[in-house]
C-alpha cells in the first residue's frame, strides 16, 4: 500500500492549527467528516497511548475507527493507527505535521493510508478508498481552514487541560 500526503497552508500558527484539530470540542465545530470524535477515559485531547473513537457524518457514519496515538507532540506533530480491523477498514494510519511560515500561516502535511477489507480485494479497492479519503480530508481542512480564518483560538475556545493553556498559565507564573 502507498502512502498518501496533502501539504496545506493554514491561515494560523502551527499551535492554533494543532488545536483547532486536536481539541476534540473545537473540532466538532467544523469537521465535515465526524459526527462524533472523543478520547477513551475522557478528555479533549488526545495524547502518546490515548485511544480514540471517530465516527463519520451523513452517510459515512456507518464508518467508524478506534486509533490509538502513537505520537503526540503539541504544536508539532500527531501520528495514529488503528487499533484493530473493524468494519470495512483493515488498515489505517495517518500523521500531521505543523510548521509555522511568515505572516501568521502554517504549513499542514498530512500522510495516510487506507486499507479495505477483505485484504484480497485490497488489490482493487485500495486505490479507491484512498482517493475518496483524500477527497474527504481536503474538504475537511477547507473547513479548518475556514474555522481557523474567522476564529482566534483564544482562552474561551482553549480547554484547561490544552498546551496553549498550560503554556501560559506556567510563562505567567515564571514572572
Amino acid at each position: 500500500m502507498s502512502q498518501r500526503r496533502i501539504t496545506l497552508v493554514m491561515p494560523a500558527s502551527a499551535a492554533d492549527a494543532f488545536e483547532a484539530f486536536h481539541n476534540h470540542s473545537v473540532r466538532m465545530q467544523w469537521d465535515t467528516l465526524l459526527s462524533r470524535a472523543g478520547v477513551e477515559g475522557g478528555g479533549s485531547h488526545p495524547y502518546k497511548g490515548a485511544i480514540t473513537f471517530n465516527q463519520g457524518r451523513g452517510w459515512k457514519r456507518y464508518f467508524a475507527l478506534r486509533t490509538r496515538f502513537v505520537n503526540y507532540v503539541p504544536g508539532k506533530v500527531a501520528a495514529a493507527v488503528l487499533v484493530e480491523p473493524a468494519g470495512w477498514f483493515h488498515q489505517w494510519s495517518a500523521s500531521m505535521r505543523h510548521r509555522d511560515l511568515e505572516g501568521a500561516t502554517s504549513q499542514l502535511i498530512y500522510t495516510f493510508n487506507v486499507g479495505l477489507r477483505p485484504r484480497w480485494l485490497g488489490w482493487l479497492l485500495n486505490p479507491l478508498a484512498n482517493r475518496l479519503f483524500e477527497h474527504e480530508t481536503r474538504q475537511r481542512f477547507a473547513a479548518m481552514a475556514e474555522y481557523l480564518h474567522r476564529h482566534t483560538l483564544n482562552s474561551h475556545e482553549i480547554s484547561p487541560e490544552s498546551p496553549a493553556t498550560v503554556n501560559r498559565i506556567a510563562a505567567k507564573s515564571a514572572r
